[in-house]
């Protein structure tokens, strides 16, 4: 659309999240079925990474194949729209294949190209979000120090220097006159830092079990090669690689909250630490043992693939609601903030939501709104407070500049909601449409909702198509208009 980061939309981590989305827009048009595309992409392109990982590491095919199984089971097959807070990941596993790719062949003529990717997709992890970006960089930095320790040649981390301040350069010096030191989140005011130690502590001293039994058990078997004399410069940087992700696994899930299970990525290569040791014992390169490891693996990771499955068979299965148990003994699931029946959700006949399932209400309401502007004789203004956004394209109507979404201190600040209030106090806008969600903190600011009920007339309300934490969304206009 030709529109600038930072000058046209305002956004406190960086664009990089944004651009294979984007590009697959271009290809498939903007609904929200192509961002499932896009996200299938994502995870071939992170899968592909991760076994590229192992085999510089020299792992064995039943190590490979088994942790690609993990990594396929707990992360992957969970992830089917990008988001930022796993889109990071995703950079800098691809980050990192580059770097051991690197270090595999670093005595070859073109091998500082590899290194320069690694630092391209490092800086665009960064770029993505700044906290597992930022863990990333400091993760690459300890692998690549350690390798020209061994080599007593330091410039490959020079080198690594100057790329990585090139790439920091590219993405912040043209953005500076576009009010990048603004919308740019690095604890600078208007923003506030999300690093809090006592977080990090406290959270990891409650949870974190499956994380500090990985740590306890990698440190264990480290010990013992090492009092063994087996420890090889390969052993060194994939001990310090999953002990650094295991790191930032942890600290991850307190700076990035959301989704719960976002740092689930340390399992797959946790294990796959654990598997390449254990494939060194004679009785574990047999056949029958990879066979039953693999049927074990897929036993105990069930979760995942059998939420897909239930789909299917909890529709041949009645709930009898006279009969008390685990699905029936909560009357009311709002008080837990979550819908256990789906059973009226149904797909929307608009393109832009095409493969989509959402409440019928929300489907009918989209309608009645579609056709009470498509009736207006100008061409009306539109504020599209919602999760709805794929309505700027079948209305369709121009976003305002600004945020790039609307979650109080996260996504706008005081500066944006002045902004919406005053043209709110003035009756510039037609139509505003607004997601309630009481359950959230200011996820669309409450002040906002208030200035409307003020200003506006309600001439609309239905269900928010969320799982959880549910809402409604309010259609208000400037004018008293019936449907």
């Amino acid at each position: 659309m030709g529109e600038i980061p930072f000058r046209d939309f305002g956004i406190p981590m960086g664009v990089c999240s944004w651009i294979i989305p984007a590009f697959f827009f271009k290809l498939f048009g903007p609904t929200l079925f192509t961002l499932a595309k896009a996200q299938a992409f994502l995870n071939i392109v992170s899968g592909l990474s991760f076994r590229w990982i192992l085999l510089r590491l020299g792992a064995s095919f039943q190590t490979r194949f088994l942790s690609t199984v993990i990594y396929s089971l707990t992360y992957i097959l969970g992830l089917y729209w990008p988001q930022y807070n796993h889109t990071v990941i995703i950079f800098q596993i691809v980050a990192f294949a580059f770097l051991f790719q690197y270090i595999n062949g670093s005595s070859t003529k073109y091998s500082w190209l590899y290194l320069m990717f690694s630092c391209f997709f490092l800086s665009v992890s960064f770029f993505t979000k700044q906290d597992a970006g930022g863990l990333s960089i400091l993760i690459g930095i300890g692998i690549i120090s350690i390798h020209c320790y061994t080599l007593t040649n330091y410039k490959p981390l020079f080198i690594t220097f100057l790329f990585l301040t090139a790439f920091f350069s590219l993405a912040i010096i043209p953005f500076l006159q576009y009010d990048f030191s603004y919308w740019f989140n690095y604890g600078q005011a208007p923003h506030n830092s999300r690093v809090s130690i006592y977080d990090i502590v406290s959270i990891n001293m409650e949870e974190s079990r499956w994380e500090k039994f990985y740590l306890i058990v990698i440190l264990g078997v480290t010990w013992i090669r090492y009092k063994q004399k087996q420890i090889k410069k390969l052993d060194i940087l994939f001990t310090l690689f999953v002990v650094g992700i295991l790191l930032e696994a942890m600290i991850f899930q307190v700076t990035s909250y959301v989704p719960r299970d976002n740092n689930i990525f340390f399992h797959a290569f946790a294990c796959s630490y654990l598997l390449y040791y254990l494939y060194e014992i004679p009785v574990f390169r047999t056949r029958s043992t990879f066979l039953i490891t693999f049927i074990l693996l897929t036993v105990w990771l069930s979760g995942t693939y059998w939420r897909y499955a239930d789909g299917i068979f909890s529709k041949a299965k009645k709930t009898n609601t006279s009969e008390i148990s685990i699905n029936t003994y909560i009357l009311e699931p709002e008080a837990c903030n979550y819908y256990t029946d789906l059973s009226t959700w149904r797909n929307s006949p608009l393109k832009s939501f095409a493969h989509v399932k959402m409440p019928a209400s929300a489907i009918d309401g989209m309608n009645r709104f579609l056709k009470n502007v498509r009736s207006s004789e100008t061409k009306p203004l539109i504020l599209n407070m919602s999760e709805l956004t794929p309505l700027a394209h079948e209305v369709p109507f121009e976003l305002e500049n600004g945020p790039l979404w609307f979650h109080l201190g996260v996504g706008m600040f005081d500066r944006e909601v002045n902004f919406f209030a005053d043209r709110i106090e003035s009756d510039y806008y037609d139509f505003v449409i607004f997601e309630n969600l009481p359950y959230l903190n200011n996820f669309y600011p409450f002040c906002i909702r208030e200035k409307l009920q003020q200003h506006y007339q309600l001439i609309d309300s239905f269900e928010a198509p969320r799982i959880v934490y549910p809402g409604t969304i309010e259609v208000y206009s400037r004018r008293v208009k019936s449907f």
